[in-house]
């Protein structure tokens, strides 16, 4: 180990009236020395203010929870700090104090400037010692307990381990003192505790022992060891440090490949490294860690589900995002096929695009190469982390994933498993990083022009607008899917339905999804036919006044008048829109006004009017006869696509393997020189 967190409980600090154990304290300090001794960096998260601080002021009033907390908290950290600074000056060690809250970890500046301040004590060898300022925080922002600060400095620091120090010997496996029950030595990740940890808080802090397991398996969810142990013991530090397996406590194993916990520019550049691994990796390489993922995909099923189930927990189920976030058995058994359907596909690095020689005899090659470092934003799909990552890594390009938080969970797990496969066979897991999900590395992605070579961003219109109003890297936009189908005068009514509502109900959350209808006035006696699967799956329709009345035969609870907003709305949901146009033309300006050029649809036996449709409407994907539900890369033959691009500069549509690659001109002569 090279760099430890300690976080020192109350309980450890303090006697049984409340008063600082000075003993206790001064053996502690000895033992922070003797790591430093051994080359071994400390930083100590210590509790003990509140409880030092009470033991000291007498009350001249009554106060409420709060007024005690403060009053206690700026008597007891001088006087804990005192001794501290006294201890520790035996030893000739400086120390210094760094007092934080809550909301200095919500703003990358306030982050980024506590790092720092550590970062320098550290370099200069004092010994930060961290606690909450509970004299100016907030009482609804405030941490659990100094259990969750710790976890937030280990990660913010880069320990390699953090020792939680309590009044017990660890996490028991059914109530201490009673026959049989031991302490649990060895957590692996994911084996959850909750049967087995006592609820009772601490006498003294704010915390319990529920608190620290799941502030330990947080932690080292991150790739920290974390160890919780007696703090009362002898030697417990430096046996933890030197001799773990003889000394009592609760090992927390540590994934290993994790997330990186750097900064999110450590977490940039590390992926604008890796990617030059990529350029030497074989595709045949390549083609067996993508199978191995999917084949893991499968293995670990009920963790992926598990995970997902705690994303899917804080969403609200009437959410049109709920079912995209949502996995499946079934939907990760398409993900695993997705990859090994990429795994089979011809590489497309390294394809002469174009070739010629020139008069003076130069040759000319137009070769395809990886962009380098690709980076996408999106919202709540986990399966996007997939697919994303299958076709980068397979067109040569390390991703950086910058996930919405409602699929936080999700995301880790996945991508947590994709590093962990990439570790095995030797390639730097750097080639994938999953960002935080704050807003602020949000915009260190935006403006990450010297690491990313190229942004791509899939979800909401909102989303799309604002990192093309904002980005200083180049842009691929996957806009929104305001879809149409338009029922022509000379449709067939059975297809029509069967196309209309696969269209919409198939999956109402994704882009290509239907959200307007516009039916030929000749065709308004045969629209409550026409709608009639989609009662059956009791989608709200928001129909113009013709329609409205062709439909008094549907749910009137699911009928209702169409407002000017009803037109143009992506609905992501169980809702769509209808309008009577008069011609094609007037179907086609309608979808000129409100379409996304993202996919259109005409239902017609007129070849005449489909190629006049397939012509003039401008989006991506113009289908005749067929439902919008096909727009997709796997659909199309692709393999898993990256998004559906809306734009109409270097790639359209579905952007697969072909998409995400650029070029270079390779050009070889004979000494030829340009004239004068």
């Amino acid at each position: 180990m090279k760099r430890i967190a300690v976080k020192i409980g109350s309980n450890v600090l303090t006697r049984s009236d409340g008063a600082l154990d000075i003993t206790r304290m001064s053996a502690l300090v000895d033992q922070v020395a003797e790591l430093r001794s051994a080359g071994i960096e400390v930083i100590m998260i210590s509790s003990g203010a509140v409880a030092a601080g009470r033991s000291e002021v007498d009350a001249v009033r009554e106060m409420d929870s709060v007024e005690q907390r403060q009053l206690y908290s700026a008597v007891g950290q001088a006087k804990l700090m005192d001794r501290y600074y006294s201890l520790f000056r035996e030893h000739h060690i400086i120390v210094g104090q760094v007092l934080t809250t809550k909301e200095n970890f919500q703003t990358r500046e306030h982050y980024l400037t506590q790092q720092g301040c550590m970062q320098v004590m550290l370099e200069t060898g004092v010994v930060p010692i961290v606690n909450e300022n509970d004299t100016v925080s907030v009482t609804e922002l405030m941490f659990t307990d100094n259990d969750e600060l710790s976890g937030l400095i280990a990660a913010m620091m880069n320990v390699d381990a953090l020792i939680i120090l309590s009044n017990v010997d660890g996490i028991y496996n059914g109530v201490p003192g009673e026959p049989g029950v031991e302490v649990i030595r060895e957590v692996e990740p994911g084996r959850k505790l909750q049967d087995y940890i006592q609820k009772k808080k601490s006498s003294q802090g704010r915390g319990g022992m529920q608190t620290k397991a799941n502030i330990a398996q947080q932690v080292a969810s991150q790739g920290i060891e974390v160890m919780i142990a007696n703090g009362k013991r002898e030697q417990i530090l430096t046996d933890l440090v030197f001799s773990p397996e003889s000394t009592v406590h609760t090992h927390f194993k540590p994934l290993t490949g994790v997330i990186s916990p750097h900064s999110v520019e450590d977490q940039l550049a590390g992926a604008k490294e890796a990617s030059k691994e990529l350029l030497g990796l074989s595709d045949r390489k390549k083609n067996d860690i993508l199978c191995a993922i999917a084949d893991e995909v499968i293995a670990r099923q009920d963790s992926l589900l598990a995970e997902n189930s705690k994303d899917l927990a804080r969403m609200d189920k009437a959410s049109p995002l709920y079912d995209r976030l949502k996995l499946t058995p079934a939907r990760l058994q398409g993900i695993a096929d997705d990859m090994r359907h990429v795994a089979q596909l011809p590489s497309p690095l390294g394809r002469t695009l174009k070739e010629s020689t020139l008069s003076n005899g130069l040759h000319l090659r137009r070769v395809s190469v990886p962009f380098g470092v690709i980076g996408v934003i999106y919202e709540a799909r986990p399966n996007v982390s997939f697919d994303v990552f299958s076709l980068c890594f397979k067109a040569g390009s390390a991703c950086v994933l910058k996930g919405g938080s409602d699929a936080d969970r999700s995301n880790r797990a996945i991508v947590q498993l994709i590093r962990e496969i990439l570790k095995e066979y030797g390639v730097s897991p750097d080639v994938v990083q999953l960002l935080p999900t704050d807003r602020s590395a949000t915009a260190e992605l935006l403006k990450a022009h010297d690491y990313v070579d190229l942004l791509i961003p899939r979800g909401s219109a909102g989303l799309i607008h604002y990192v093309r109003e904002n980005a200083q890297v180049p842009v691929i936009e996957t806009g929104a899917g305001v879809c149409h189908a338009y029922f022509d005068k000379y449709a067939e009514l059975e297809m029509g339905a069967r196309i209309v509502n696969n269209a919409k109900t198939r999956r109402v959350s994704v882009c290509n999804a239907l959200d307007s209808l516009l039916v030929h006035k000749d065709h308004l006696p045969d629209l409550p036919a026409l709608c009639a699967p989609l009662a059956e799956k009791d989608v709200v329709i928001y129909a113009d006044d013709l329609a409205y009345q062709a439909l008094q035969g549907y749910p009137s609870g699911l009928l209702r008048h169409a407002k000017p907003e009803s037109f143009g709305t992506e609905y992501m949901d169980y809702k769509m829109a209808i309008r009577t146009v008069g011609s094609l033309d007037e179907a086609i300006e309608h979808i000129a006004r409100y379409g996304s050029g993202h996919s259109e649809t005409i239902i017609t036996r007129d070849a005449a009017a489909a190629e006049r449709f397939q012509s003039l409407v401008d989006a991506a994907c113009v289908y005749h006869n067929a439902p919008t539900s096909f727009t997709d890369g796997a659909q199309f033959g692709l393999g898993a696509e990256i998004g559906i691009s809306t734009q109409k500069m270097h790639a359209r549509g579905p952007m697969a393997l072909e998409e995400i690659t650029t070029y270079k001109w390779l050009i070889s002569g004979n000494g030829q020189t340009r004239p004068e």
